[in-house]
């Protein structure tokens, strides 16, 4: 579960107050590595939606070009694929599922690809 903004806050001002009454760099390094740690996960997050929405795009923009030039269906079909999977993927980073997510777009591009390489 994401923290609220209310804790968000709560632990940026206990931070700052540690960081202040710290005595050494030690310490200080050591408060910038568990903050760190603590927002890793969300940013695996964030960078696994974008990813995921910017080949969503992409696919579009390939699926477009395939019907006006007038590509095979099993393209159009691969590039259509290609978009829904790209948005599951999207949607399952953003619940945090990033991994699952990396994996399908990879065989979704992978499987685009050969699509394409097998039409010309």
């Amino acid at each position: 579960m994401a923290p609220s903004q209310d804790d968000d806050l709560e632990h940026k001002q206990n931070l700052a107050l540690r960081w202040a009454t710290s005595t050494t760099n030690a310490e200080r390094r050591t408060m910038l590595r568990e903050d760190r740690a603590r927002t890793a996960p969300q940013t695996a997050r964030h960078a696994m939606v974008l990813v995921g929405l910017v080949l969503m795009a992409g696919a579009i923009t390939g699926l477009v070009k395939a019907i006006g030039s007038g590509a095979s269906g099993a393209l159009i079909a691969a590039f259509g694929v290609a978009v829904a999977v790209c948005g599951v993927a999207a949607e399952l980073g953003r619940r945090g599922r990033t991994r699952a997510a990396f994996w399908a777009i990879v065989l979704c591009m992978l499987g685009a690809s050969l699509v394409e390489a097998l039409q010309r």
